[in-house]
């Protein structure tokens, strides 16, 4: 799974267990691969990036 963060446009990816990544900004982070995933941050900037490259807003503002 991948994120988006709004505030920086950053697209972050966690590849593998234990893989944390912070946005550019450190507004929110990812982590787990494909054992897990872990989402963090603020809410409000994080869009998923699905597989087919369409992007959902985490949390409506």
């Amino acid at each position: 799974m991948k994120i988006k963060c709004l505030k920086c446009n950053d697209i972050i990816e966690s590849l593998s267990k234990h893989d944390f990544k912070y946005c550019k900004c450190k507004a929110c982070f990812i982590d787990g691969g494909s054992e897990y995933t872990r989402i963090g941050g603020d809410f409000k900037v994080i869009c998923i990036v699905k597989e087919d490259g369409t992007e959902e807003v985490l949390q409506k503002v």
